[in-house]
C-alpha cells in the first residue's frame, strides 16, 4: 500500500517524493528546485517550481502537478514563519482554481493538514468548551467539534467523485505517493487510498471527544461482525447519521461493493478484513470477542488460498495473546506463516511467532548482600537453564575524570571488559520448562562466603555469555555489612551509617561525597566522620551527588542522587486524556466517560496513541475519597470507555476521574442538584427468581412527587455486567487479581423505551455469563441496570438497580473469633446470602472440642 509522505506538515520533508517523474524533460528543473532548497533559497525554489506546475498541468501529469503545487505552498509558508495557518490558507485558495482531476487529492491533503494542526495543539482544543454560536473563520479559535467537522467535510469532498477516482490506478500517482511495504492489489485505485485516509480519521480515538449523548453505538450482535453479504445488506438505524462510526460503516460498504465484481479478490478481501478488525474495536456487548474470532476463523478457512488469509490468522493470534491464551496465539501465527510465508500477512505471523518463541532470562536481586543471603529472582521464558557469573569490579573507575555517566552505568568498552574478566563465582541453575510461551519466575539463593566489595552479577541463557543471539542481564551488587539511610531536610543531606546485621549505629565511619559538576564530571565533595549515633550531614549540592561509606574492611556506595529537581527539556511521556458526556451531573445519573491513551514527544513533534494499554480508572469525591474504580484496556485505537454512577450519599461538588495504574491522566466533573426535581424514577427487583442465560425483566416507573404519572417520557437504558470473584479466589484461583474484586465492566444491552400512561416501563435483557470465567471458580455476575427518563419539559431523572446472579443461588459463610480456648464453647456466626436478596443471618453454637 501507499501513503502520503510522513507528516505532511513537516516543511522541507513535505511531498519531497521518491520515484520517477512522469515528465522526464522536467527532471533537470526538479534538480534545480532541490538544489535551491538545500542551499536555503526558498524564493529561488518557488520560482523554479512555476514552470514545472504549468508544464505538468498542460501535460495532464496530475500527480506531478499536485506535488509541485503543494511543494510551492510549503515553501511559501516557510517564508511566512512556517505557521500551519499559512499553509492551510494557501491550499484553500489553490483549491478554488485547481483542475477537478487533482481536487480530491488536494482535499485529502488539506484534511490531513487540519488533522495534524489539531494533533500539535491537542491540549488547546481539549481545554476549550463548545461555543454557543457558530465559530468564526479563524480555525485557530475553533473548539473540538468544529475542527473535526471541518476535517470530515474535506474528506467527504475528496470522495465526492467516486467514479473518477475508481478509474485511476494507484500507480498513476507514484510520483506523489510513497511506495508502501504491501502490494497495490490490496488498494489498487486512488479511490481506495483516499477512502482509507478518511477511515483513519473516522477511527481515531479522539472522536470520543465529540460524542453527543445520543451517539450512534454498534452492538456486537449486529451484522457488523456478520458475513460480508449480511454486512452489505445491513442498514444501521440511527438518527445520528453524522457519527464517525456510521460514516466509517458506510465507507466500508462502498469499498466492498466497488470491489465485489473484481477478478482479483485481493482488494475485496483486504477491505473485508479491515472491516472486521474495525468492528472488533467499536462493537459493544458480550458477544464481541466470540463473534470476531468466529468471523476471522471463517475468513481464514474460506479464503485460505489467498495470501490475505494470513492477515486474518495474524489478527486472531493478537486476540488470543490479548486474552492470555499465548499457546493458541502461537498456533495461529504458525498457521499464517506456513500458509503464505512470503506474503505481508505471513511475515507478520512469522514475526509474531518469533516474538512468542523468543528466549528471555532476567535476574533481579537486592542491591546489598549480607547475611542472611538474599534471593536471586529470575524471570524467564522459553529457556530451561540460566547461567550466572559474579565478577568483581573496581568501583573507583566510576570516579575517573573522563567518566560522565552515573556510577554503576557501564560504557560499551567497560561492558566488553566485564564479559572478558574471569568471574569469582560461576554456576548454573535448572529452570522448570515453560511450554505456554509465558514468562515465569524462579527463585534461587545468592552465593555466600564472598569477600566484601563491589560486584556485577551477570545472567545469561547462553553458557558462553555472548552478546549475539542472547539476552544478557546484569546488575550491580555490594557485598557489605553496612547500611546507609539518607534524607533531605532544610537544604541538608542527613544520613546514618548502620550495621546491617544488628541495626546498631556505627561511630567513626568515614563518609566521602562527590558532586556532579556543571560539565558532567564527579568532583570530590565534603568528607565526614559519623558521630556516636552513626549520624553525618552536609549541605545539599545543586547537582547530583554520590556518597560512599567505609568502616573497617566494609564499604558501601550509593548510586547517583539528586538534591534538587533538574530543569530539563520536555521528555517523551505517556498520558491519558478523558472525555465525559457532559460536565454537570445530578446525583444518581450515569457518568459516561471515554479515554485515549497517548504518547507525546514534543521535541520530535511525535504524537501517537497507545494501543491495548491496560489501566485502572478511579472515581473520587470532593474530599478525594474513592467512590469506585474500574480496570480498563484500550483498543487498537488507544481508546476505552466506561460508566460510573454519580453518588447520592456524598457531598456535592467537583469530583474527579483519575488513572492510578497506567498512563497518567485526570479530569474534573461537577455533581450538583442544580434543579429541584419534579419527579423520580424507580427500578424494581425482578419479580421472580432469575437465572444465568435467561431473560431478566426489570420494571420501572416514573412518578411526579404529586403522585401523577410521567406519561410519554423518553427512556434510555443500558445494562452492564461485572465479574466478582469469591473471597478465596485470589488464594486458589491462580490468577493475578484481587480476591473479591470485580473485573472490567462489559455492556450487554442498551436501548430506548417510552413510559406508559401510568409511568411504567420495562427493560429486558439476557443475563449472559462471562464465557471466559470458568464455572469452577464460582464467580458472581453483577448486572447493573441504569435508566434515564426525560419528561416533556426536558427534565431528566435516573435510577439504577443491580441484579446479582451466579452458578449457585446462595453464599454461606461461617465466622468465629480468631482466638479460642478449650474451656469455652466455640460460637459461630452463620450467614447465608441469596445472590439477589438481602443477607439472612443465623447464629448457633457448636460443641467445644479439645485444641
Amino acid at each position: 500500500m501507499k501513503g502520503l509522505l510522513a507528516n505532511l506538515t513537516k516543511a522541507a520533508a513535505v511531498l519531497t517524493m521518491s520515484g520517477t517523474l512522469q515528465a522526464g524533460a522536467r527532471d533537470a528543473q526538479w534538480q534545480r528546485v532541490e538544489q535551491a532548497v538545500h542551499q536555503g533559497l526558498p524564493r529561488t525554489a518557488i520560482t523554479e517550481l512555476e514552470p514545472i506546475i504549468q508544464g505538468a498541468l498542460a501535460d495532464r501529469a496530475w500527480a506531478e502537478a499536485t506535488k509541485a503545487i503543494t511543494r510551492k505552498i510549503v515553501l511559501e509558508g516557510e517564508l511566512q514563519g512556517n505557521r500551519p495557518e499559512e499553509r492551510i490558507s494557501r491550499l484553500q485558495a489553490e483549491l478554488a482554481q485547481a483542475p477537478r482531476q487533482i481536487v480530491p487529492v488536494l482535499e485529502t491533503i488539506l484534511a490531513e493538514w487540519y488533522w495534524q494542526y489539531y494533533q500539535q495543539n491537542r491540549w488547546r482544543f481539549l481545554q476549550r468548551t463548545r461555543t454557543t454560536g457558530p465559530p468564526g473563520k479563524d480555525f485557530t479559535t475553533w473548539d473540538l467539534p468544529r475542527i473535526f467537522a471541518e476535517i470530515e467535510r474535506h474528506f467527504t469532498l475528496a470522495l465526492a467523485q467516486p467514479a473518477l477516482l475508481q478509474a485511476i490506478p494507484i500507480g498513476a500517482y507514484d510520483a506523489l505517493l510513497v511506495k508502501g511495504t504491501q502490494p497495490d492489489r490490496y488498494r489498487p485505485t486512488l479511490y481506495d487510498f483516499l477512502a482509507h485516509e478518511a477511515l483513519t480519521f473516522y477511527q481515531a480515538g479522539e472522536q470520543a471527544g465529540t460524542k453527543p449523548e445520543d451517539a450512534f453505538e454498534v452492538s456486537a450482535t449486529s451484522d457488523i461482525l456478520g458475513p460480508v453479504a449480511a454486512f452489505l445488506a445491513w442498514q444501521p438505524t440511527t438518527t445520528e447519521t453524522n457519527a464517525p462510526a456510521y460514516k466509517a460503516i458506510q465507507l466500508y460498504q462502498q469499498l466492498l461493493r466497488f470491489h465485489q465484481p473484481d477478478t482479483d479478490p485481493g482488494a475485496f478481501l483486504a477491505a473485508d478484513l479491515d472491516r472486521l478488525v474495525y468492528a472488533k474495536n467499536i462493537a459493544g456487548g458480550d458477544e464481541r470477542n466470540r463473534r470476531f474470532e468466529a468471523a476471522m476463523e471463517g475468513f481464514a478457512r474460506e479464503h485460505g488460498d489467498d495470501e490475505v488469509a494470513s492477515y486474518a490468522l495474524y489478527e486472531l493470534a493478537l486476540v488470543c495473546r490479548e486474552e492470555g491464551d499465548v499457546l493458541k496465539a502461537h498456533d495461529r501465527a504458525l498457521r499464517g506463516r506456513n500458509a503464505h510465508p512470503q506474503s505481508p500477512g505471513g511475515k507478520l505471523c512469522a514475526n509474531l511467532a518469533a516474538e512468542l518463541e523468543a528466549k528471555e532470562a532476567m535476574v533481579t536481586t537486592e542491591r546489598v548482600w549480607n547475611q542472611p543471603a538474599p534471593d536471586l529472582q529470575v524471570r524467564y521464558r522459553n529457556v530451561t537453564e540460566v547461567y550466572f557469573r559474579l565478577v568483581a569490579w573496581d568501583w573507583n573507575q566510576f570516579l575517573a575524570p573522563q567518566v560522565r555517566t552515573p556510577p554503576g552505568a557501564l560504557s560499551d568498552g567497560q561492558r566488553r571488559a566485564l564479559l572478558a574478566r574471569p568471574p569469582v563465582r560461576a554456576w548454573a541453575e535448572a529452570l522448570p520448562p515453560t511450554r505456554d510461551f509465558k514468562t515465569h519466575t524462579a527463585t534461587f539463593p545468592a552465593p555466600t562466603g564472598l569477600k566484601p566489595g563491589f560486584y556485577y552479577l551477570l545472567a545469561s541463557y547462553n553458557p558462553a555469555f555472548s552478546e549475539a543471539d542472547n539476552q544478557l542481564s546484569l546488575t550491580s551488587v555490594w557485598v557489605s555489612d553496612l547500611a546507609l539511610v539518607l534524607r533531605l531536610r532544610d537544604s541538608m543531606v542527613e544520613g546514618l551509617v548502620l550495621d546491617a546485621r544488628s541495626g546498631e549505629p556505627l561511630a567513626e565511619a568515614n563518609v566521602q561525597t562527590w558532586e556532579r559538576s556543571p560539565q558532567g564530571l564527579l568532583t570530590p565533595g565534603p568528607e565526614r566522620t559519623t558521630d556516636t549515633n552513626g549520624c553525618f550531614s552536609f549541605k545539599a549540592p545543586g547537582q547530583g551527588y554520590v556518597l560512599r561509606a567505609r568502616w573497617g574492611d566494609q564499604a558501601l556506595a550509593t548510586g547517583e542522587r539528586y538534591a534538587w529537581p533538574q530543569t530539563e527539556a520536555p521528555q517523551p511521556a505517556a498520558q491519558t486524556v478523558f472525555f465525559t458526556d457532559r460536565a454537570l451531573y445530578r446525583p444518581g445519573q450515569a457518568i459516561q466517560y471515554k479515554g485515549i491513551c497517548l504518547r507525546a514527544d514534543p521535541a520530535k513533534d511525535d504524537y501517537h496513541v497507545l494501543a491495548n494499554q491496560r489501566l485502572t480508572v478511579v472515581f473520587s469525591d470532593v474530599n478525594g475519597k474513592e467512590i469506585a474504580r474500574a480496570p480498563q484496556q484500550a483498543n487498537d485505537y488507544g481508546s476505552f470507555a466506561g460508566t460510573f454512577l454519580a453518588p447520592r450519599d456524598r457531598l456535592l461538588g467537583r469530583m474527579r476521574l483519575q488513572v492510578i495504574e497506567g498512563p497518567p491522566g485526570a479530569t474534573w466533573l461537577a455533581v450538583e442538584e442544580y434543579k429541584r426535581p419534579k419527579f423520580q424514577v424507580t427500578l424494581q427487583a425482578p419479580a421472580g427468581a432469575s437465572k444465568l442465560g435467561r431473560q431478566v425483566t426489570i420494571k420501572g416507573q416514573a412518578l411526579a412527587y404529586t403522585g401523577a404519572a410521567v406519561d410519554g417520557g423518553a427512556v434510555t437504558y443500558q445494562v452492564t455486567r461485572e465479574v466478582r470473584m469469591p473471597w478465596w479466589w485470589g488464594w486458589y484461583g491462580g490468577r493475578a487479581a484481587f480476591p473479591g474484586r470485580s473485573g472490567p465492566s462489559q455492556q450487554l444491552a442498551h436501548g430506548r423505551a417510552t413510559t406508559r400512561a401510568d409511568g411504567s416501563f420495562e427493560i429486558d435483557f439476557v443475563a449472559h455469563p462471562d464465557p471466559t470465567v470458568p464455572e469452577k471458580d464460582d464467580p458472581t455476575f453483577v448486572f447493573r441496570v441504569h435508566a434515564d427518563v426525560t419528561d416533556s419539559a426536558g427534565e431528566t431523572r435516573s435510577s439504577d438497580r443491580q441484579v446479582r446472579l451466579g452458578y449457585t443461588a446462595l453464599e454461606v459463610r461461617l465466622e468465629a473469633a480468631e482466638w479460642q480456648t478449650e474451656d469455652q464453647p466455640v460460637t459461630v456466626d452463620l450467614s447465608a446470602t441469596s445472590l439477589d436478596d438481602e443477607p439472612q443471618r443465623a447464629e448457633g453454637t457448636l460443641q467445644a472440642y479439645s485444641l
